[in-house]
């Protein structure tokens, strides 16, 4: 039996004592356990008669002494010891010493991860279901997530495995550099924060061995990061659902994550439907998806959307040398309640640069919305003190500003510099490309085409103004339909800024599938 396949049976077969808790059937015997029919009486056939022998032959069933639906050996079957339900073919091996599942062999051989330590004396990794009262093996785990995290931090393990289920309960690593993984997925393995504080935090300075893998993270609260709070650490949140956090307490930071002085790894998640403070006060209510404050993280391969927030829908990133990187950015919304503000970035707001550069590049970024300022992407804020944006071979679609003209695409304001080289910039609901102070030195080379107004404040230089020809794009308000791979005659081919080369050594083309972040 592979691995998968005996974590989907811990719960119900090596915890017969937490059947009741854990929302296990009584009838699970008869749930394809059965394998000569579903009348559990050893034959394919039906049972009609009222002396319980078989209606076609007049003999009485095979035996099935411990109800575990496999009949005794000595009548045929293959049930090594049906006086006992725990013992059957593929049954779990459980640590107590028998052949649980007829193999041949006691537990004392098995080792399900192949480590060379059997089961039985392997407290590596440290195993996790829900409300169970173990020591942390596979066969005997842990009731909760924290306990597995700390079990294994404190052993010296670092390796924590979660069976299914959903675990209410918030998570704190305590420095621990603790790799904790599902074991199957995400849509299985829920961690619910209960609506009061971060479903996970980080805050001990973790590296990135403290790595959260395939979970869904969800109902989070608080202030700081519903979802994942990271303050002054590292660590790696990779292929998770991230999903229904929202802030509900004084300040709004960073429904789904908030990164404060933090360079994490941001890899291949799922970031949706979180909130941080959508339609509440402008100062503070930033980071529907993710809130980064400081750092270098990096940000790749996420589906970032449907977040909202008052300032920066899908992401806020203010003093940050962030690379955010071959994300699909879409559906996301700012809206706020101050009338001078009103909704900064739709898509992303870059408040602030980083200490060298922030640094936007091969995304798309469709179908978000902001109340005033950019409805793709802004760059708000400068800060002497601080570098600025670089906006580099993005497609950049669909998106709106509600309440102004003030760049439903991009919008350059408030004396930042940012670069805009070899993005697709097309189609949005309003001005294209906005700038309030004028920036046709670095807003170069993009295709800009088919928005309701193109420019306004700036012309740019060796932009082009053509249909970029899409793979499959409609402006339907849905983004999942839409693909922007462009046709092989499309005019984005090699006339980007001839300073930077494609993957294969041409000149880049425009657009987020091109350039030097190369082809995703």
């Amino acid at each position: 039996m592979s691995r998968v396949s005996l974590s989907l049976l811990v719960p119900c077969l090596l915890l017969p004592s937490l059947l009741a808790g854990a929302g296990c059937s009584k009838n699970w015997k008869d749930e394809g356990n059965d394998p000569v029919g579903s009348d559990d009486t050893g034959t394919g056939d039906s049972d009609t008669d009222t002396g319980g022998h078989d209606s076609d032959t007049g003999t009485p069933p095979l035996t099935d002494a411990d109800g575990d639906g496999h009949v005794t050996e000595v009548e045929g079957g293959d049930d090594c010891d049906d006086s006992d339900a725990t013992v059957y073919p593929g049954a779990p091996e459980l640590c107590d010493g028998q052949d649980n599942d007829c193999d041949g062999h006691s537990d004392a051989d098995d080792d399900i991860d192949s480590d060379g330590i059997a089961d039985c004396e392997d407290y590596c990794p440290v195993y996790a279901f829900p409300g169970a009262a173990g020591d942390g093996r596979y066969s005997d785990p842990v009731g909760t997530i924290q306990e597995a995290v700390d079990l294994a931090g404190s052993s010296g393990c670092y390796e924590a495995r979660a069976f299914y289920g959903t675990y209410v309960e918030n998570v704190d690593f305590d420095g621990w550099p603790v790799n904790l993984e599902s074991l199957s997925g995400a849509s299985s393995t829920v961690i619910d924060g209960g609506g009061i504080t971060s479903v996970i935090t980080f805050q001990s300075g973790e590296t990135a061995d403290a790595r959260v893998y395939d979970f869904t993270i969800t109902n989070g609260g608080g202030a700081d990061g519903p979802g994942i709070s990271i303050h002054d650490s590292d660590p790696t949140i990779e292929g998770n659902l991230i999903t229904g956090n929202v802030a509900n307490v004084a300040t709004y930071l960073g429904g789904g994550l908030r990164l404060y002085n933090a360079s994490p790894t941001i890899l291949d998640n799922t970031i949706s439907d979180n909130d941080a403070g959508y339609g509440l006060d402008e100062n503070g209510s930033d980071g529907g998806g993710l809130d980064v404050r400081g750092g270098s993280p990096y940000i790749e391969g996420n589906l970032i959307v449907d977040n909202t927030a008052g300032d920066g829908g899908g992401l806020w990133l203010a003093y940050s040398d962030a690379i955010v990187t071959h994300n699909w950015i879409s559906g996301n919304a700012a809206v706020d309640n101050d009338p001078d503000a009103g909704g900064q970035g739709g898509g992303i707001n870059v408040q602030i640069g980083g200490s060298i550069e922030t640094w936007v590049i091969a995304n798309v970024i469709s179908d978000n919305t902001a109340g005033m300022f950019g409805g793709g992407i802004v760059t708000y804020e400068d800060n002497a003190s601080y570098g600025e944006a670089r906006i580099e071979n993005n497609t950049i679609v669909y998106n709106e500003v509600t309440d102004t003209d003030l760049g439903a695409g991009v919008c350059q304001y408030r004396r930042t510099s940012p670069t805009f080289v070899n993005n697709i910039i097309a189609y949005n609901h309003g001005v294209g490309a906005y700038s309030e102070d004028g920036i046709d030195s670095t807003f170069t080379y993009n295709l800009v085409y088919g928005n309701e107004v193109d420019y306004s404040g700036l012309t740019g230089a060796s932009n082009i103004s053509s249909d970029p020809r899409f793979m499959a794009a409609s402006d339907d308000g849905d983004w999942t339909n839409d693909d922007f791979n462009v046709h092989t005659s499309s005019p984005t081919h090699d006339a980007g800024d001839p300073a930077i080369l494609d993957a294969d050594g041409s000149r880049s083309d425009i657009g987020a599938y091109g350039g030097s972040a190369g082809r995703w």
